[in-house]
């Protein structure tokens, strides 16, 4: 398992010419909670944003991230508008409040646990508030089904508790 902030910043290198051919700024996410691609560069007035396809990835280090060749960086476009961020997108996972159907506050998303396979989230990382992270740690959302993911609020059934660890 690993987290998803852990790629933030990671360069990534053609393995052809050994070059940097960018940087992951953000994680990006389909609609069903699995990995879609990889941001490189956010869009400008001149130009699009730039992505790496999950399946473009060769491997995923704990120091870098490896490509074969530099054209299986793609631009990116999301027709259908259901492509979740983990911090910088319109609907990103890093600050949305997590709330009960019967409207307690459970804390805020920090970060977002995937498989080992880098697949699907299986998990969320909760903040409860500063001190009460000091002193008790943050908390874990397990993924399932029935959680709904708004604009600004994760849903989660009334009788959810978070784990203390995974």
């Amino acid at each position: 398992m690993r987290k998803a902030r852990e790629l933030v910043g990671l360069p990534v290198v053609e393995l052809a010419r050994g070059e940097h051919v960018g940087e992951v700024r953000d994680v990006l996410f389909s609609a069903e909670g699995t990995l879609h691609s990889l941001l490189l560069t956010k869009a400008t007035v001149l130009t699009a944003s730039k992505i790496l396809p999950k399946a473009k990835l060769h491997a995923l280090g704990q120091d870098a991230i490896t490509i074969r060749q530099d054209n299986e960086i793609e631009e990116f476009r999301d027709e259908t508008g259901l492509i979740r961020s983990l911090v910088q997108g319109d609907v990103q996972f890093v600050g949305k409040e997590v709330l009960t159907q019967d409207g307690t506050y459970l804390g805020t998303v920090e970060d977002v646990y995937l498989d080992e396979n880098l697949n699907t989230i299986v998990g969320y990382e909760v903040s409860e508030g500063f001190l009460v992270d000091l002193k008790e740690g943050r908390k874990v959302l397990h993924a399932h089904p029935e959680i709904m993911v708004g604009q600004d609020t994760l849903l989660v059934p009334a009788d959810t508790e978070l784990a203390e660890e995974f």
